[in-house]
């Protein structure tokens, strides 16, 4: 098994309140109003640790909604979305005063990668999973969902394993054991 690499983590609170989205949208740096689906503001956040991809820094998200849920994508840890989130909650209490910074945060779900080293034939594995998904013409990656533990995983021909659904990476670590011990019995 190689190592756990954290893609992704989202992380949620909440401000205790309703909000009212347009003035926060008018009012919040790099923030704007999004009507679309579930009504929301949308905020670029500066993130603690900043990642760089080559020239591309990597940006956080925030995302707030009308009933003063609070959710953070686009981070590495619980402890790095409890930072941007409270430093968040200060912007918006210089709005609204009446906000609560108390409320807690915790992790809504990681995604989360592992290689299995080696090559995967995914429609062999696909075959002999029931309610997998594979269809290469749509999506390159073979979807399984399990629920002990719960989580999702997408397999890539190339011995990569995305997992997701999960909220710590011991679930994750536990869930790609699971899922080696059913691809070796396919494989096997």
């Amino acid at each position: 098994m190689s190592r756990l690499e954290v893609e992704n983590v989202i992380v949620a609170s909440h401000l205790g309140k309703d909000v009212e989205l347009i003035k926060l949208a008018t009012e919040l740096p790099n923030a704007r109003y999004s009507s679309s689906g579930n009504p929301s503001v949308i905020i670029e956040l500066d993130r603690t640790n900043p990642k760089f991809i080559g020239h591309k820094r990597l940006k956080a998200a925030g995302v707030l909604f009308g009933n003063g849920k609070v959710l953070v994508t686009g981070i590495a840890s619980l402890q790095e979305g409890k930072e941007i989130i409270a430093k968040l909650k200060n912007s918006i209490r210089d709005i609204d005063p009446k906000i609560s910074t108390k409320r807690a945060t915790k992790i809504e779900n990681m995604v989360t990668k592992m290689k299995f080293g080696r090559k995967l034939n995914l429609q062999a594995i696909s075959n002999a999973i029931p309610g997998s998904d594979y269809d290469p013409s749509r999506f390159q990656g073979l979807v399984i969902r399990v629920d002990e533990p719960l989580a999702s995983f997408i397999l890539f021909e190339s011995g990569i394993a995305i997992i997701t659904d999960i909220v710590s990476e011991a679930k994750a670590k536990k869930a790609f054991r699971e899922l080696e011990k059913i691809v070796k019995s396919v494989v096997s």
